[in-house]
């Protein structure tokens, strides 16, 4: 006798804010005997059960093998009041289900569940919908879902993402044209948000030198008003004036810091010539290398026209150590040129540099259902080998064949030399053997305490700050709540940074997240910055055959958009680098030695 056919059932409850629907694959029932029956479907809704309302005893449920959440923001069509629900998918497998099979059956459910197209408008089409997928083929190990949704109160709704409208779920009566959100209101004085965007400006230029007409074009600001914020920043010594009139942020020394402006860098004695040296492209990143050093001296080699440069001398373990900044690196070609130029005056200016580390923030590439794959702002990630040898893909452009598949031309980069490989292979080993032992949490620690004077907070900020959105199409996007970590590793990593080892990428994917995304699982990638593709042609065409880069994880794009954890992403990569090169053997001192 061949076996009952499954049906799909669906039964709602209710406690308070908060309405549980459970979705779940039973065998055919004798709907005559079983008075909980609500609706039976026919047609093309044929095998979807609908329950009646449950008691809330009755739907207690154990804890879910897998889960995705996800919120909506409503605006009511008549009072215009704005309302934000948190939706919650919990998933149950059939026995035997790897962990694999259930990431990728969750993923792929959400993610048909909200592709914008079709994405239901109510209520009773968004648990139709759910239902409906319930019974395809490829969702066949899923075994029960469940959607819990919760109003939230507006002192709990999150804010919008700046500068973000979506197109989300509306309920009956509701605008389904809704803002992504709260609004998110800067209600700063004008003054001070014009002072933070100069000091912005004067940052990103560090060590190069801007007019005031430069600043009054940037900020597109009244003449008076600039020159105004620029005396309250020059009173607190956050900027300075140089020859005709121009202006230069100033860094403001800590007491193992000595900063000397030269015309002409000093000659270094043979003993004291460095022999790695960093690169950064950002003000608070070079501050946060910097306090990684010992006895640090900072020459800026200052030229009041074209590109001035800053290089800091100091000890990082036994190793002598220089630290750079790059001017802006961004899409326009003429800032990467500028930073591949940057990169080979530094190695043409000291000639005895073994390694060469690339260090700063980027954006992680968010895994919305395993935990593991995740990454979350803070984290630190390692440029690691792949099987072909690479740290770095670079999309230069995105193309279509004749079928219509997408490909990318790329530059890839990996180093000759697999010394510094090696080295983290060490410490991936020492951090299994003893993961309470750290060296870079004491050095996050130790670098918070050089950096507390700084204008920038280096602390790392309150964990409701990480927020991920994820883009469903047609420039829509919703807030998804973090994966949560299983049983095994709910207590581990928890306010300090997780490790990952991974490929690079950076690149031009048309605006498209998905395209970004399709990149990033092609090459194993787990975070992008913005265009490094000239400083990585600046080290391999001066034959350094030994570099690595090293990431903070700011936000989930390139690095560029989040301020708040922009510091303490920075601080988190330099503490990495730091416990990486005291691993490393200085074979000068050796020589010396024998």
């Amino acid at each position: 006798m061949a076996e009952p056919k499954e049906e799909i059932v669906m039964t709602p409850s209710k406690k308070g804010k908060t309405t549980q629907i459970r979705i779940e694959k039973r065998k055919k029932l004798d709907l005559g005997l079983d008075d909980s029956v609500e609706h039976v479907g026919g047609g093309e809704n044929a095998g979807l059960v609908v329950n009646k309302q449950a008691e809330n005893d009755d739907m207690d449920l154990v804890r879910p093998q897998l889960q995705i959440g996800f919120n909506c923001f409503l605006v009511d069509q008549k009072t215009q009041h704005r309302m934000v629900e948190s939706r919650r998918l919990k998933f149950w497998y059939v026995e035997g289900t790897e962990y694999l099979d259930q990431v990728t059956t969750a993923y792929e459910f959400f993610k048909e569940l909200v592709k914008p197209e079709n994405f239901p408008r109510d209520y009773v089409g968004f648990i139709k919908k759910c239902m409906k997928q319930m019974q395809k083929p490829e969702y066949k190990l899923a075994q029960k879902v469940d959607l819990e949704i919760k109003l939230l109160d507006e002192e709990d709704a999150p804010l919008s993402p700046e500068g973000i409208v979506s197109t989300i779920l509306s309920e009956r009566g509701r605008n389904a044209e809704d803002m992504f959100g709260l609004n998110r209101e800067d209600k700063r004085p004008v003054e001070e948000i014009l002072r933070e965007k100069m000091l912005h400006i004067l940052e990103s230029a560090y060590p190069n030198v801007l007019e005031v007409d430069d600043l009054i074009k940037m900020t597109q600001a009244d003449e008076a008003m600039v020159m105004l914020q620029l005396a309250e920043l020059k009173q607190r010594d956050l900027v300075r004036d140089v020859e005709n009139g121009k202006i230069v942020r100033h860094v403001l020394e800590d007491d193992k810091t000595t900063v000397e402006m030269v015309k002409q860098m000093p000659t270094i004695a043979a003993n004291l010539q460095p022999t790695i040296a960093v690169i950064t492209a950002n003000y608070g990143e070079k501050l946060a290398v910097d306090a990684m050093m010992e006895n640090k001296t900072t020459f800026v080699k200052f030229k009041s026209e074209g590109e001035s440069n800053v290089y800091t001398m100091g000890y990082i373990g036994e190793h002598r150590v220089v630290s750079t900044k790059l001017p802006a690196i961004g899409h326009a070609r003429a800032a990467q040129i500028s930073s591949g130029n940057t990169t080979t005056r530094l190695l043409g200016t000291f000639q005895n540099i073994e390694h060469v580390f690339v260090v700063g923030i980027a954006g992680g590439v968010p895994h919305y259902t395993d935990y593991f794959k995740h990454v979350r702002l803070g984290d630190i990630v390692i440029s690691s080998c792949d099987e072909k040898g690479y740290i770095y893909y670079y999309c230069e452009k995105v193309l279509r064949n004749k079928e219509g598949d997408i490909q990318f031309k790329m530059k890839t980069y990996g180093p000759r030399e697999m010394d510094l490989q090696r080295v983290v292979e060490k410490l991936q080993d020492r951090s299994r053997k003893n993961p309470g032992k750290t060296p870079w949490d004491r050095y996050i620690t130790e670098g918070l305490e050089i950096l507390k004077n700084q204008e920038a907070d280096f602390n790392r900020p309150p964990p409701e700050s990480d927020r991920l959105y994820m883009g469903i199409g047609d420039d829509n996007v919703i807030e998804v709540q973090h994966p949560e970590a299983p049983e095994s590793d709910i207590n581990n990593h928890q306010g300090t940074p997780t490790i990952h080892y991974s490929p690079l990428g950076s690149g031009r994917f048309n605006r498209s997240e998905q395209m970004r995304l399709d990149f990033a699982n092609r090459h194993g990638i787990m975070c992008f910055d913005t265009e490094f593709d000239q400083v990585l042609e600046s080290i391999v065409g001066n034959r350094k055959d030994s570099f690595m880069i090293i990431r903070g994880v700011a936000d989930y794009g390139d690095g560029t958009r989040n301020k708040e954890w922009g510091p303490y992403a920075s601080l988190a990569a330099a503490a990495m680098m730091k416990a990486i090169i005291k691993m490393i053997s200085n074979r000068y001192l050796s020589e010396d030695e024998d």
